[in-house]
């Protein structure tokens, strides 16, 4: 089984996924990336670049080099680095940039901490794969601002939006829920945060890092999980009350995986033990609640108002696979690998797809609906999640 998953995931990464990325995203003309690549692979050479955007696609081409060594992965890697550096980097206050327009001039040059943390999530992978010192300094650097800047040393944890010059800005554009509404700190902001800093910690063994890493992470498991329902409250103010109820489960499943991540890079095996039934809490939880019978997870429920977001948003049946799979190797229950095999198989047969490469963005409850309109690639759509199953799968059960 563990050989014909992989076997799985390297024909859909580099057969379906990454072949899209090539032969759609480049930007030949101008440098980088487009900013939208449609349903069918068809560009918009006026859109604006997004942060988000490109640093997923520079983790993902360097990850994919460093794990399947392929040379033409390390050559996007390397244009994805330098158009990132030349573009995104502010040079003269620190930090990256949220958004550029098509010509790559600065277009929204706020500093979102979550924007910051992929930054430095794929500065340290495209370190970690080419030994490149100066991505590692750059990595180092934005640690450095955001532990200046964004660091509530009151109440532990990050705030949210600076300007450009690191001011606080109380502005979170990436957030449109009421639950938002006066929020200080977000669920998500610090999830991704955690895995940039593993991610830094794993090339960068320092001792006031791992300090940080261990600081955020009991954050995480004391302040964010919700430990009577297992899942991560959302929203919350400056003292880490909670805003709203919103379940969201593609955040919880894809959490209860990086959190243990972050405590396999520690070393602390004292810690997993305290932690493990934490994790298999929250995959049981979403197994429970979220999963249909064809192997999708919803995307929210909100149990205020009772509503459930049942759209099958690509990005979470990828977090599914991974956080059950995880699930099962911490805990040995075969329901996750069952649910995880599902899920793969709900993805190749109606997420994935098979005439123009790549994934649609969602699907309706029938599995069927899918919205030509929707872009394949945009601020939000990228290589990350997808890819980062495949590459998760392939190290977790070996190379093929």
């Amino acid at each position: 089984m563990d050989k014909r998953l992989a076997q799985m995931a390297m024909r859909e990464l580099t057969g379906n996924i990454l072949p899209f990325w090539l032969k759609y995203s480049v930007d030949h003309q101008s440098g980088g990336y487009y900013g939208e690549v449609g349903y069918d692979g068809t560009p918009d050479p006026a859109a604006d670049r997004c942060l988000i955007l490109n640093a997923r696609i520079l983790w993902t081409f360097a990850a994919a080099y460093r794990i399947l060594g392929d040379e033409q992965y390390l050559k996007e890697a390397n244009r994805a680095y330098a158009y990132f550096i030349e573009y995104f980097i502010d040079p003269e206050y620190g930090g990256a940039y949220f958004a550029l327009d098509s010509s790559g001039a600065p277009k929204e040059d706020f500093k979102m901490v979550y924007g910051q943390a992929f930054a430095i999530y794929a500065l340290s992978e495209y370190h970690r794969a080419t030994g490149h010192k100066a991505a590692l300094g750059e990595a180092i650097h934005i640690f450095e601002l955001l532990e200046t800047h964004a660091f509530d040393p009151a109440n532990l944890g990050y705030k949210e939006s600076f300007q450009r010059n690191w001011e606080l800005f109380d502005f979170m554009p990436h957030i449109q829920t009421y639950d938002a509404q006066g929020c200080a700190k977000s669920m998500n902001t610090h999830l991704h945060l955690i895995e940039a800093y593993t991610s830094l910690l794993r090339v960068w063994r320092n001792p006031r890092l791992e300090q940080k890493v261990r600081e955020h992470l009991e954050v995480m498991l004391s302040s964010i999980v919700n430990h009577d329902t297992g899942h991560y409250h959302m929203y919350f103010e400056l003292d880490w009350t909670p805003l709203g109820r919103c379940i969201s489960y593609g955040h919880d499943i894809e959490g209860s995986w990086l959190m243990a991540e972050t405590i396999e890079v520690l070393g602390d095996e004292a810690l997993m033990e305290k932690a493990k039934p934490v994790f298999l809490q929250m995959a049981s939880a979403c197994l429970d609640e979220s999963v249909a019978s064809d192997g999708s997870m919803i995307y929210e429920f909100d149990p205020e108002f009772g509503h459930r977001d049942t759209q099958r948003s690509w990005w979470v049946q990828a977090e599914a696979v991974v956080g059950f799979l995880n699930a099962w190797q911490l805990g040995g229950e075969q329901r996750f690998l069952d649910a995880a095999l599902k899920t793969f198989a709900y993805i190749n047969h109606n997420i994935a797809d098979h005439e123009f490469g790549e994934w649609f963005s969602s699907t309706g409850e029938d599995g069927r609906s899918i919205d030509p309109r929707d872009n394949k690639a945009s601020a939000w759509k990228c290589p990350y999640h997808n890819a980062r199953m495949c590459l998760e799968i392939i190290e977790r059960y070996g190379k093929i």
